[in-house]
């Protein structure tokens, strides 16, 4: 068997404390057993408090039937059997209406949770189902082609020179599904892991514990080093089983206590509620991703009602429950969502009632910290003059901006090392995201009046900033440090008065590592993570 087969079902790897020494700096571990420095340190690099989940619309959506040029005449001739009419659409303005099945998204659009990018696609698509779907997912050109995702390669900054053989405690990005996405792919191998339900996979793995998943001696052979891979992504299966089954059972309680919000019965509704009860019960992931079929139609397809009406009326209910029900287990600040699908439809209905692989489509972007209640770009243009040569609607953002916005503003990646990601070209980010309340702008209950921010970005190759805030004037400490607790450069010493300040640190005078910000004032200390890549 190939190994690329057997990557799909390899795991993620995260940065991870595996010992500690007796002493941080010179405070003793055991005394600060709960304190928040040890805290820090058992976390690091894995307790990223932002999570982004993927929604991937399989077939190529059609946009035009989802968000609708409701006074535009050309739509109507172009549609005379599918097209939704006005007095059947949700008006979003005068001229622009949702389907009607999306009356849940169009409550999260009214309270400023969901955004909409018009016309996102990329310069001369491509129309097939299996290479539009990998341009998506590696973030490419139409003609580049490459074996690693965009999320990978994000992922790859903070995954062990010696992966897989250093395993972390929480995978990097889950898939509810059946096989891994491209977009999990990174250089050093996959950077997530795939499963139907946490205890189907834990389940999976207990039943297929046989054999030897040791680390013993392979023959020098290319079968040899094929079965010490297998067993590598057997120990992986194994260290992660039981941690996701925990998180899954630990989540499950949160929500018969917290939450108790009533999902559809769908596919995609039972599979984000998984991904809800992962994030309530403590799974450390930053990526999930979730997908829905059928939007393939070109058969039939449907107006007001039918086949793609089902469609996004399963996408409307999943997303409106999985929004509500992150909100009241208290994670609503640091969840955010988007839609994606390989392409858009053609303007035309073909004969079959149905429509054909176009080009542009818009997507949804979620969250209660996402700059929502607006609109990006315009409607687009049915004018002859304004399609392509195929007669398709045009491209007024590049779906690479969209990935900027949520590497820059969601993640607090650099600019440089997002230009990496993105293959060493400048795409502009569209404004999507705001800054979530839980990277504290004030200083939360129970510090005394002591506080030290996240590091802004937390993942950097150039200089990153935090603030702190004391309660009175005071001598003050502040140092960088490694993880072993030694003192690498010292970024201040003196008084600082009452109130916040704001340090900015240059990561080109040390290594690319994983690192601590400590802060030091009469009996309080603190530390913050910070990882620097290059």
């Amino acid at each position: 068997m190939k190994r690329r087969t057997f990557l799909q079902t390899s795991a993620a790897s995260t940065l991870t404390i595996a010992t500690l020494p007796a002493l941080f700096g010179n405070v003793s571990v055991e005394a600060l057993a709960n304190s928040p420095e040890l805290h820090a340190a058992s976390t690091l690099a894995e307790n990223n408090d932002r999570v982004i989940v993927l929604i991937q619309l399989n077939g190529g959506n059609d946009g035009l039937n989802t968000i609708i040029p409701i006074e535009d005449p050309l739509y109507y001739d172009a549609r005379k059997n599918i097209a939704i009419k006005k007095n059947e659409a949700i008006l979003l303005d005068n001229s622009i209406g949702l389907h009607p099945a999306l009356n849940g998204m169009k409550q999260l659009y009214d309270n400023g949770q969901m955004s909409i990018v018009h016309s996102v696609t990329y310069p001369n698509p491509n129309r097939s189902h299996f290479r539009g779907t990998d341009i998506w997912m590696t973030a490419t050109d139409e003609d580049v082609f490459k074996s690693t995702g965009w999320v990978g390669r994000y992922l790859e900054g903070i995954i062990p020179t010696d992966f897989p053989n250093s395993m972390p405690e929480h995978p990097l990005a889950v898939q509810i599904g059946t096989s891994l996405s491209l977009t999990f792919q990174s250089g050093k191998g996959a950077a997530g892991i795939t499963f139907r339900s946490p205890e189907e996979f834990y389940n999976l793995v207990r039943d297929s514990q046989g054999g030897d998943s040791g680390n013993g001696d392979y023959p020098d052979t290319p079968a040899g080093k094929e079965l010490a891979f297998i067993n590598s992504i057997q120990r992986t299966a194994q260290t992660y089983s039981g941690i996701i089954k925990k998180a899954g059972d630990t989540g499950e309680k949160e929500y018969t206590s917290k939450s108790k919000v009533p999902y559809p019965e769908t596919d995609l509704a039972r599979r984000l509620k998984i991904v809800a009860q992962l994030i309530a019960g403590g799974l450390k992931t930053r990526f999930y991703l979730v997908s829905i079929g059928g939007f393939d139609t070109h058969i039939q397809q449907g107006g007001a009602t039918g086949f793609h009406a089902q469609l996004l009326s399963e996408l409307s209910g999943a997303v409106t429950a999985f929004m509500a029900d992150i909100d009241k287990l208290g994670h609503g600040e640091r969840v955010a969502g988007l839609t994606f699908s390989e392409f858009g439809r053609r303007v035309r209905e073909n004969g079959s009632t149905g429509t054909d692989h176009g080009a542009a489509a818009p997507l949804f972007v979620f969250g209660k910290t996402v700059k929502g209640g607006q609109m990006f770009g315009s409607i687009p243009s049915l004018k002859p003059e304004d399609l392509d040569s195929r007669g398709d609607i045009t491209m007024q953002f590049d779906y690479r901006q969209v990935y900027a916005a949520a590497l820059l503003q969601w993640f607090g990646t650099d600019a440089s090392t997002v230009q990496s990601i993105l293959l060493n070209k400048d795409f502009t980010a569209l404004p999507l995201f705001s800054s979530p309340s839980s990277v504290y702008d004030t200083i939360p209950s129970g510090t005394s009046g002591f506080y030290i921010s996240e590091c802004s970005p937390n993942i950097t190759s150039t200089t990153t900033s935090f603030t702190c805030t004391v309660p009175s004037a005071m001598q003050v400490r502040l140092t960088l440090c490694d993880i072993k607790g030694n003192v690498l450069m010292s970024l201040f010493q003196g008084e600082l008065q009452a109130g916040k300040h704001r340090f900015d640190i240059d990561c080109h005078k040390v290594n690319q590592g994983n690192y601590f910000v400590r802060f030091d004032a009469k009996n309080y200390t603190d530390v913050k993570k910070l990882t620097i890549i290059r």
